[in-house]
């Protein structure tokens, strides 16, 4: 006879796990609402009641549950499954597959599944109604889109930066090489320029030519001041024989 899964908060489990004195095994699944593998492994847990009636399967919403009681059982990520008992209590930390599931439950508490099923049934199982149930979470539960966005908002914020930073070596190893063969034939073309025009040549001729105009400058003028002083001398001699 299949046992329903049954929701509580963590009021509840933490006084049903402190005082446990029933004879059998019950498995808490603790989950998430807006994580988005909490959503898809409740279809995977819900599978296990069906194939372990003996045991009672709990479910326990992580905004239910005060952090302490979390910490308390050693839930720290989600989903977590902790298997209890009267003496004993494990938490799963394997894989999240059915078939891995089935071999913790009959691990730990020696029963089997009812009915028998094969590896390749158990895997059969597990993927018969995911896409409709994860369809009808997401339209349920607007949070989880936010919270998907959100989680890719801050990937996307936090990888940026080193994105931006690859970018910008790219750009300088290769605005270089880019820069030469555009403007190749033009640094080219203006060297030949300069080697036309002889640019010190040009400059060896311009100083030469100022040098020669500053030498025929100086004779022009020691030329005037001596005709000035010959013209002074002859008025000076025509005064006096005056």
């Amino acid at each position: 006879m299949h046992v329903p899964l049954i929701s509580v908060d963590g009021n509840y489990i933490d006084g049903t796990l402190t005082n446990y004195e029933t004879i059998g095994y019950t498995s808490v699944l603790f989950y998430a609402s807006w994580c988005p593998f909490s959503l898809r492994f409740r279809h995977t847990f819900e599978a296990l009641s069906f194939m372990f009636p003996q045991i009672e399967h709990v479910l326990v919403e992580q905004s239910s549950t005060l952090p302490n009681v979390l910490s308390k059982y050693g839930i720290h990520s989600f989903p977590s499954v902790l298997l209890v008992n009267s003496t004993s209590r494990v938490r799963y930390h394997g894989p999240k597959d059915i078939l891995s599931l089935v071999r913790f439950y009959s691990r730990i508490t020696g029963l089997k599944p009812i009915p028998y099923y094969s590896d390749r049934d158990l895997v059969t199982i597990e993927s018969v109604g995911k896409p409709v149930i994860q369809r009808q979470h997401i339209e349920d539960e607007p949070l989880l889109i936010f919270s998907f966005v959100f989680i890719c908002l801050r990937l996307a914020i936090y990888k940026l930066p080193h994105l931006l930073h690859h970018l910008n070596n790219l750009c300088r190893s290769y605005i270089p090489h880019l820069n030469l063969e555009i403007f190749g034939e033009t640094r080219q073309l203006i060297g030949r320029i300069l080697h036309m025009l002889d640019i010190r040549r040009a400059w060896a001729k311009l100083r030469l030519y100022k040098t020669k105009n500053f030498h025929k400058g100086a004779r022009n003028a020691r030329v005037w001041a001596s005709s000035l002083a010959s013209v002074s001398l002859g008025e000076s001699s025509s005064s006096r024989s005056t």
